[in-house]
């Protein structure tokens, strides 16, 4: 295609006005009026803190079970199972004072034993959490999951009420880590993380309980009455599970779904009608999309190279086209709205620069990679027009499309030129965009699937996580990110933008930052 353009994507088909119609007819019982209905576009996996590790399971997980923190609406740290903590000997030990009203949905307290057993419950030996790396920095973690010890050194109580965590080394965002799915806390007597039970979960002590579990269908969430804070103007929390987007605007106009994270193909339909414009929020995503290429492999070896393809690609162009300007250029891996994050000059788009770079790395003629993607609208237009961009500068681009698990095993092992894909944080750090993505320790699987290795960009990290000061660790972190964007481990794209439709019924919902930080506590349903 011509300059690497390519045409709007419509949406909102015949066949889309037809099923909403239908749909429509149905109308709503008077019952679902305390029952709130939203969807996911995959299941879940595991409703286990421990073990799971998509996006669907972390939101489900973070409603069911309470961590010692939790994260708000708007990605602030704040108090959760614990009602305070201090943070002790220069960042190696955290205190946690419990909060003495917090019950399991059984009835029972939930008390400091009860975390340490949750946290050497992840990293048991027979453990198969893949998320042992959130504690890994407490002290003994390691021996322990080795079963080299029979407890963790780093965790102790102080009667019910106190918690001691000592780490190895002391790690800034070691905090925020404590908000994640695989810190969330479970009854003492819950079983091994082994996934052996598929149908039963732990006992949370979050604001909400699972009352239902149809797989491929629904999942279903009802107050857990034991909690201070519990929901008092809902009765249900229904997740429905529709992978189609067609299907999720059609069940949304037909009044059959609450929320509706809004397609990017159908966001100026929404925006330009009055009836429906006044209920749209939006929130700068924790996210970034970019072309990881392979620094280890072929002509992606030398940096000039990797900036050329960068030179050649009108990342502007694409953001107009796909979001209609409203993405954030990235010139680094850190989201704008993170401490670290540090605006400067993009890479030009300036396919005769590129070209005299690709000469001068002795490729004046171009070559050839291969692409790899997974299969999505969104990403195949991406890559299509990445493509058509390469292309003008002689560079061949042969596009390979693969489900998720074959991707992530391809790349991980380092067999791919060049793929894209996109991050999520994990936590709101910018740490979390810059080690997983470029240490040299993840490399492959870890997140570092560009095998970027560079003992400057390695040193910088772990410099950063020994800072106690917000503002000198977010020097580095724009110092850090300044010297990966100018490897060009990536063709560097944008930070996504994204939207959602809020039924007129439903008052008091807020869009969070991170999805993480939904509890849904203050929600009324008219």
């Amino acid at each position: 295609m011509a300059h690497g353009e390519f045409p709007r994507y419509v949406a909102h088909t015949t066949l889309l006005v037809l099923i909403a119609a239908s749909l429509a007819g149905c109308g709503n019982p008077e019952s679902d009026s305390r029952t709130l209905f939203l969807a996911l576009e995959t299941p879940p996996n595991k409703i286990d803190p421990a073990l799971a590790v998509d996006v669907a399971g972390g939101q489900i997980v973070s409603l069911i079970y309470q961590g010692l923190v939790r994260f708000s609406p708007e990605g602030k740290l704040e108090p959760d199972a614990a009602t305070a903590w201090e943070i002790e000997d220069d960042g190696h030990r955290y205190v946690f004072t419990m909060d003495r009203q917090a019950r399991f949905s059984d009835g029972s307290a939930v008390t400091a034993g009860d975390v340490v057993s949750s946290f050497e419950r992840v990293l048991a030996p027979r453990s198969l959490s893949s998320r042992r790396w959130v504690l890994d920095r407490i002290r003994g973690a390691g021996e322990f999951s080795d079963g080299k010890t029979a407890s963790v050194a780093g965790l102790s109580t102080r009667g019910d009420s106190t918690v001691v965590i000592e780490l190895a080394e002391p790690f800034r965002p070691f905090i925020e880590l404590l908000g994640m799915p695989a810190a969330r806390i479970v009854h003492a007597n819950s079983g091994p993380a082994t996934g052996e039970s598929t149908d039963s979960i732990p006992v949370g002590s979050g604001m909400w309980m699972l009352g239902d579990w149809r797989r491929g269908d629904y999942v279903s969430l009802v107050p857990n009455r034991h909690h201070p804070e519990h929901a008092r103007n809902i009765d249900e929390i229904r997740y429905r599970i529709i992978p189609q987007a067609f299907t999720r605007i059609a069940e949304y106009e037909s009044g059959t779904l609450d929320i509706l994270k809004i397609p990017l193909a159908e966001l100026d339909r929404y925006l330009s009608d009055p009836a429906n414009s006044e209920f749209i929020q939006s929130r700068p995503e924790l996210r970034v999309l970019y072309i990881g290429l392979n620094t280890q492999r072929g002509p992606l070896k030398d940096v000039r190279v990797r900036r050329a393809l960068n030179m050649a690609v009108n990342v502007d162009q694409i953001i107009e086209v796909l979001t209609g300007g409203r993405g954030v250029r990235a010139t680094g891996s850190v989201p704008p709205t993170l401490g670290g994050y540090e605006e400067r000059d993009a890479y030009p788009y300036d396919p005769q620069g590129a070209r005299r770079e690709l000469s001068a790395a002795g490729f004046p003629e171009g070559f050839s990679i291969e692409v790899w993607q997974r299969d999505s609208p969104d990403g195949n237009r991406i890559v299509e027009a990445v493509q058509g961009y390469l292309r003008e500068v002689g560079v061949e681009v042969r596009i390979v499309k693969r489900e998720w698990s074959a991707f992530k095993e391809a790349v991980g092992q380092g067999k791919v030129d060049a793929f894209f894909l996109d991050w999520y944080a994990d936590y709101p750090d910018a740490e979390n965009f810059l080690f997983p993505l470029f240490h040299s320790a993840n490399v492959g699987g870890g997140g570092n699937r560009a095998f970027l290795k560079n003992a400057d960009v390695d040193a910088l990290i772990e410099r950063s996580h020994a800072l106690t000061d917000p503002e000198e660790a977010w020097a580095v972190y724009a110092e850090t990110d300044r010297m990966i964007y100018d490897l060009a481990p990536w063709i560097y794209l944008y930070f996504p933008r994204s939207f959602v439709l809020v039924s007129p019924r439903v008052l008091g919902y807020v869009y969070p930052a991170l999805y993480l930080g939904e509890d849904f506590s203050t929600i009324q349903k008219n």
